[in-house]
Formats: structure tokens, sequence, C-alpha cells
């Protein structure tokens, strides 16, 4: 993920940044995400949303999580969306006047994902969930990269297993993830200022 990160100086920052990062309200997160394919907007015109969906640690494989019933173990996920910016829409406009929406998206759009709770990899998967996924996940995008094993295994069955998967994964699985995050806006640990933080997605 590209975009503002914020590093504690002392233990007492660290401890204040950490009880904030706990505590939903106190921080605010904006993320863009580059989606291919976003159904509720392609299909049904919606333009913004709530996805909720559970998400639980994944039995099979250490490094990913995946979508689980609460029922089942899954923890409570909530992401707000809207679309930030459409690269296909038409120019073209209906008899009202109002902008035409490709039914079949080529370069997609860019989401603006609002987190409200912070499960690893929520962003990722709920999106996923909805649409294509994000371009360059490859874990959840729609050409993920099968998981081979702990660096421990043997190396060259992985790089045999590795090179067989490259030959048949689309060139998308390799790009950089096009998840950045925009915005942040959170209080100052020690001053109790109001700190907002911007920076443009670098694609």
């Amino acid at each position: 993920t590209s975009g503002i990160m914020v590093v504690a100086r002392n233990q007492v920052a660290a401890a204040t940044l950490c009880e904030a990062w706990r505590e939903r309200d106190s921080v605010q997160k904006i993320y863009l995400a580059h989606v291919k394919r976003w159904p509720p907007y392609h299909q049904q015109g919606i333009s913004e949303g709530t996805i909720e969906i559970p998400l639980a640690a994944s039995r099979t494989e250490r490094i990913k999580w995946e979508v689980r019933p609460v029922a089942d173990g899954g923890k409570a996920c909530k992401t707000n969306w809207k679309v930030y910016e459409d690269f296909d829409k038409s120019s073209s406009t209906d008899k009202e006047g109002a902008a035409q929406i490709s039914p079949t998206s080529k370069r997609g759009l860019t989401l603006e994902l609002h987190p409200i709770t912070g499960r690893t990899h929520q962003l990722r998967l709920h999106c996923a969930a909805v649409g294509s996924g994000i371009v360059g996940d490859s874990l959840y995008g729609d050409s993920p990269i099968e998981w081979f094993g702990d660096r421990d295994a043997d190396t060259d069955t992985i790089h045999k297993q590795v090179a067989h998967t490259t030959s048949t994964v689309s060139a998308d699985a390799f790009k950089t993830l096009r998840l950045h995050a925009h915005k942040l806006v959170f209080m100052h640990p020690t001053k109790g200022e109001k700190l907002a933080f911007e920076t443009p997605k670098p694609w």
C-alpha cells in the first residue's frame, strides 16, 4: 500500500497513537483503490454505499484472511465506499443531460474507501467480495497467485510451482497494488491539535 504512514518518535506518542487507532471515531482514514469491475456502479448505477461482510483469518493459508459468517468465527467488518474517479465514463449524455455509464468497464474506476473497522486485509477482501478486487492484488484479485508455503520449504519445488503459475496468470497480478492511503486525520498525541494529511495517488 502506498501513501501516508505514521511513525511514533517516542513511547508516549506510540501509546497515545495506539489507543487512538483502537477507538474508531478518533482517526479518519481514507484510501483510494483502483478496481476494474464494480457491479453496484456499473450494473446498478449506485455511486456510494457500505460493505458489511465479516472476515476471519484463513484456516488453510497462513498469510490470508477470508469471508466467514460471524456464527462461524468471522469478525464484523464495515467499509464505506464511493466512486472517486471513473476512467471509462462516456462523455455522451442521455435525454436528461446525465452522463452515461458504460456497463462494461475497460480501465475501471477509483474507489474512495473509508474503513470503519480495521481488520487485516479488510479493504482488499471487501473489494474482491463485491467486485473484481483491487488491481495488482496477488492474493485476492481476479488473478491471485497460489500460496506455496513458508520460506523453509523446498526451494526447487517452489521455484517450479511459481514458474508454472506465472505462465497462466494475467499481467495485472504482478503490477503494484493500487491501494493508496490518501487522507489521514487524527489528534496530535501530546498537543491535542487536530492533524490532517493528504497525498495524491501515484497512479
